[in-house]
This record gives structure tokens, C-alpha cells and sequence, in this order.
């Protein structure tokens, strides 16, 4: 595997020295998991499912997968073209530490089979110091999510199952989990982007939402959009904040500087984010840890630290 730097021209240039197919993997796909991978070439279909090890995804549409589900997806559709040489944007973008760790001895293995692999992650790359402007929030802050259950139509089990979240103060809150545990679900039923099948949500105010993929929200035209979406949600003074995945995709400097604003917007704001930043992690006033669609912990950093074998005994936790 080659990483390439997306923004120097590094891409083309390798692309043209292998030939490579550049793929970008932010474009929606439609319809159920199987008929994407498997109606073409069933063989083929059915290799690259267990190769990636995504089978468990094939009863479902893609459009009720998770933002880390959909990327495995979006690689699998990928190697179906046969490539001898990829370029994938932002592969490990919304994967969690275990799927990434995975999907990188996958990639590695996909090496070994003769397809010859590069990538970008913007993560590992330095840019410009981005400037946020924090306005302090007002209103009443009060999210109070009871006894709520969701589950996507057609689908055998629950994404969201008997979940009960309070806040009523301002803070910085966490929701962790492996893909497709539930946090983006539990996220947009209480944006009311969806509502739960059973329980209620009742909210002081109309939550602040930012979606996990960034060609969802607004500033469709801007440059950096990922930093001009953060900016707008630090600005407003909107006292209920519930963010997916907000880190993903910004540079080290993007990330430092939304770090700093993040500490300020939650002395009078509720900041909930989806994420597997290990710095939000670390920086969070409250943990709230999901397992197939259940809440497994809900408490302060020290007590899951206290509480997690996985958390407390890895570097990248410190």
C-alpha cells in the first residue's frame, strides 16, 4: 500500500505511472448490499464479499448501512471493476479502530493477490491553521430521549433498542462504538431526522445537526467544506449540538484548531458527537458507549476508563 498526498498532485502522478483506477469513495449507491455485489458477477461478487467480510451487510440497503458499513461497502463495489491498480480516497475515513486495523491487513492481502494499492487520508497530512470563531449559546437546554426503539423498515433486528439518554447541562458528550452499533441512528432520532418506532424524544429546541458525510451538508461549493460546516456550527448559538463523526477527513491543524473551539462551545452548549476520535474521547465531559443498538455505559471519562479493558490498556488512548 502507497499513501499519497491528496493535494500536491502526488495522486495523478502515481495513478499514471500504474495506471491505476481512481475512485473516489463518497458516491451514494442505491439498493440492497447483495444486488450491488453479487447480481453482476456472483463469483466474483461472492470472493470480494469474503474477502472484505462484509456478508453480514448483504440483507441490508446501503442507504440503512452505517457511514463505516458504507465505506466497506463502496470498497467492495470497487474491486468488482478488476483492477490491477487502485487509488482509493479516504478508505479508512469512517471506520472504527478495529475495521480499520482489519481492512488494512485486507488491503495488504489484496497486494499479495497482484492489485497494487494507494490511498490518501487527509489525517496524516499538515495544512493551514483554520481560524473558528465560537459564539456562546442561549436557551433552554433540555434532550430527553426515553425508552426508544428504531428499527430500519424490512429489517429483522433493532439499530436503536430501548435507549434512554438525558441531558439537561451544557458538555461535551461521546457516543463511541464499533460500526454499526447505532450512534449514527441514535443521533438522527434525536435530530428528528427520523422518528423511533417506540419511546419519545422531547427537546427544548431544534437540534444543531451535522451529518456524518460531509457532501450531506451545507456549503456544497466551499473549498475546505468539512471546516466551513464546522465553523457554521460553532458560530450559531444553537444551545443543543449533535455532530457525526466531525473530525473526519481534517488535517492535524484543522483538527487541533476544532479541538480548542470544541472546549470553549461546551461551557454553554451540549455537544453530542458521534466519533471514534480518541481525542474527543479524551476530552469528553460524558461516555456513552453502544453495542447493537444498546446503550453499554453511560458515565464520565474516568469510569469507562476505570471499566474498559480495551480503552485503558491502549497507547492510543492516553
Amino acid at each position: 500500500m502507497h499513501w499519497l498526498a491528496s493535494e500536491t498532485g502526488q495522486v495523478n502522478e502515481w495513478a499514471k505511472a500504474h495506471d491505476a483506477l481512481i475512485l473516489n469513495l463518497d458516491s451514494p449507491l442505491a439498493g440492497k448490499v447483495a444486488t450491488l455485489l453479487m447480481e453482476d458477477d456472483p463469483l466474483y461478487g461472492a470472493e470480494v464479499v469474503a474477502l472484505l467480510q462484509v456478508d453480514h451487510l448483504l440483507y441490508k440497503r446501503f442507504d440503512e448501512c452505517s457511514s463505516g458499513e458504507r465505506q466497506l461497502v463502496r470498497i467492495a463495489y470497487a474491486l468488482l471493476k478488476r483492477p490491477e491498480a487502485i487509488v482509493l480516497h479516504e478508505p479508512f475515513r469512517y471506520l472504527d479502530r478495529y475495521r480499520r486495523e482489519h481492512l488494512t491487513m485486507l488491503l495488504e492481502r489484496l497486494g499479495r493477490l497482484g492489485v497494487t494499492i494507494g490511498y490518501t487520508e487527509r489525517a496524516n497530512e499538515r495544512g493551514v491553521h483554520p481560524t473558528f470563531t465560537v459564539t456562546p449559546s442561549e436557551g433552554k437546554l433540555s434532550l430527553d430521549v426515553r425508552n426508544v426503539s428504531y428499527r430500519h423498515p424490512l429489517q429483522p433486528v433493532y439499530a436503536v433498542e430501548d435507549v434512554t439518554f438525558v441531558a439537561d447541562m451544557p458538555g461535551l458528550t461521546v457516543f463511541i462504538g464499533t460500526n454499526g452499533s447505532g450512534k449514527s441512528t441514535l443521533i438522527e432520532l434525536m435530530a428528528k431526522s427520523m422518528r423511533p418506532l417506540q419511546g419519545k424524544i422531547r427537546r427544548s429546541v431544534r437540534p444543531l445537526y451535522l451529518p456524518p458525510e460531509e457532501e450531506y451538508g451545507p456549503f456544497p461549493h466551499a473549498r475546505n467544506r468539512r471546516v466551513e460546516q464546522l465553523r457554521a456550527v460553532l458560530a450559531s448559538s444553537v444551545p443543543i449540538v449533535l455532530l457525526d463523526e466531525p473530525t473526519v477527513g481534517l488535517t492535524r491543524e484543522e483538527r487541533e484548531a476544532f479541538y480548542e473551539a470544541l472546549l470553549e462551545k461546551r461551557r454553554t452548549a451540549q455537544v453530542v458527537c458521534a466519533t471514534h476520535d480518541t481525542t474527543l474521547l479524551n476530552i469528553a465531559d460524558r461516555i456513552v458507549s453502544l453495542s447493537n443498538g444498546r446503550i453499554v455505559f453511560d458515565g464520565t471519562r474516568n469510569q469507562f476508563m476505570e471499566r474498559s479493558l480495551v480503552w485503558s490498556h491502549s497507547s492510543s488512548a492516553q
